[in-house]
């Protein structure tokens, strides 16, 4: 089967998550072609290496807000950019699939990348996009929208459990979508739960888009010494040089997949952005978590409440945060208990793709 496999580039989150389905899909002798862009590309060329093709198509910006009427008046800007990137990016998928044969599109969460003539998947958490004020009137259009291109695949992904849920009203409790015709397969995330001792007692990860990544690094820095025990800084930036190693800390400008796994598994606490893709991370291992969502980014600062609420993990505004006391707090949580399964999600997806049904949403 030959396979076109889109990633979305807001961030690493999507390209890590998508691992190991890509890999499930080449083990299983499936000629897979990849379409990402910007490091979200360069950490798949790494991880899969060169024996796959790579095509780099941009896919559209990330709307950012400092607050809800910068959102507001952003989001007028935004929509109408979105459409014209999303339609650059499908012309030069549509202009492709010309030379190119293909027997399945999958896309993680890049709405340009599907053909009306071939079978095409989508990925997401994100049923429903919520808004810095939880305007309902807008939150049900955004699942409105959606409906209009889920008529263009397929099948729907959904990398969630349908009981017990870890996305919140992401893509449950749905108005205008019916939840029974989306596939909700289970966590789905790169890294596996090790017997390990608990050595680290901080690992503080430091992610996001700029000038906000510098932000929350200076913030945290400033703070670390005053923590207890042995400490491990990831910066997340491999043009960085490791600085700041001393007794009791050790930084790292960029951590490979096995060193993070390595990490996470050792880790009493992490401390770390709320994206999604890092709680599903953080589920696997079964690690308790202080988060601060990256500002402007609604998804994360909705996730963060909803799971201090749950009381699975703990979380505090970036420019509030106090290291001192909020990881006192944050060890008190539970983090997510419930026993997951990569391997049974992975197969799971490779059933949705393979599937022959027509979209439920036509």
């Amino acid at each position: 089967m030959k396979v076109i496999y889109g990633v979305c580039s807001w961030g690493l989150g999507h390209a890590t998550r998508s691992l190991p389905v890509i890999r499930k899909l080449i083990d299983e002798d499936n000629k897979v072609t990849i379409i990402a862009n910007g490091r979200s590309l360069e950490l798949l060329k790494k991880e899969l290496g060169e024996d796959i093709e790579y095509i780099d198509i941009p896919d559209y910006p990330m709307l950012l807000s400092e607050n809800s009427r910068q959102f507001m008046a952003k989001s007028v800007i935004y929509w109408p950019l979105f459409i014209r990137k999303m339609q650059s990016g499908l012309s030069t998928l549509t202009k492709m699939l010309e030379t190119k044969e293909c027997d399945v599109i999958v896309s993680d969460a890049r709405y340009d990348i599907y053909s009306k003539k071939i079978p095409s998947f989508f990925i997401s958490h994100q049923m429903r996009i919520m808004n810095p004020l939880r305007i309902k009137m807008l939150e049900t259009g955004s699942e409105i929208f959606n409906l209009f291109f889920f008529k263009r695949f397929r099948g729907v992904i959904v990398p969630d459990y349908k009981e017990d849920n870890l996305s919140g009203d992401l893509s449950h409790n749905l108005k205008k979508i019916d939840e029974e015709k989306i596939h909700y397969v289970g966590v789905l995330s790169d890294f596996k739960k090790k017997r390990t001792k608990k050595d680290i007692d901080y690992l503080i990860s430091i992610s996001g888009p700029e000038p906000q990544r510098t932000m929350l690094e200076k913030k945290l820095l400033s703070q670390v010494d005053q923590l207890d025990g042995n400490v491990v800084i990831t910066l997340g930036k491999a043009e960085k040089k490791d600085n700041l190693n001393r007794k009791n800390i050790e930084t790292y400008s960029f951590l490979t997949k096995e060193k993070r796994e390595d990490f996470l598994n050792r880790s009493k606490l992490v401390i770390s952005r709320s994206g999604y893709s890092t709680i599903l991370d953080l589920t696997v291992i079964g690690a308790k978590a202080l988060m601060t969502p990256t500002p402007g980014q609604i998804e994360q600062e909705y996730l963060s409440q909803y799971h201090n609420k749950k009381g699975t993990f703990y979380s505090v505004n970036q420019s509030d945060i106090y290291l001192k006391e909020d990881v006192e707090i944050a060890k008190k949580t539970t983090g997510i208990k419930r026993k997951c399964d990569v391997k049974k999600t992975v197969e799971n997806i490779i059933n949705v793709i393979s599937s022959t049904e027509k979209s439920p949403f036509k």
